[in-house]
């Protein structure tokens, strides 16, 4: 094989692994880590306002919203990074929601999560073609 085949071949293998993985990442069933100090809802109403206001750049207003939620047990905030599965996905409104995985007295609750608080956790494995040799 001439050197620029197997270039054009590599470069082809890369663009595949980097395209596919956003896609692959928010799969059904996925299990994914959980950025530390990431807000979390039970109701995707109030996740929806909190991305508005994350959006609009006001931080008085979005640390207010989130304060006053944490403070009624409406979000929760966890310090540490956490597993969960994907249930589902809304790549419109950029919405996760997840269950929550591990011991503890959380096990098993559902949360909805901004797409960003999301990262690809130790059970998420790369395909085949895209693993390191």
């Amino acid at each position: 094989m001439t050197a620029s085949l197997r270039a054009g071949l590599a470069l082809l293998v890369l663009v595949i692994c980097g395209v596919g993985a956003p896609a692959a990442e928010f799969r059904k069933g996925a299990m994914m880590q959980v950025k530390a100090n990431s807000i979390w809802f039970e109701d995707s109403a109030l996740l929806r306002t909190w991305q508005r206001l994350k959006k609009s750049g006001d931080k008085s207003a979005l640390e207010s919203f989130q304060e006053g939620k944490l403070r009624q047990r409406d979000a929760w905030q966890f310090i540490y990074r956490l597993t969960v599965k994907v249930v589902g996905h809304n790549p419109k409104t950029r919405q996760v929601y997840v269950e929550m995985q591990g011991p503890g007295r959380m096990e098993g609750t559902n949360w909805f999560l901004d797409s960003d608080a999301l990262m690809r956790g130790p059970a998420a494995k790369p395909s085949a073609a895209c693993k390191r040799r």
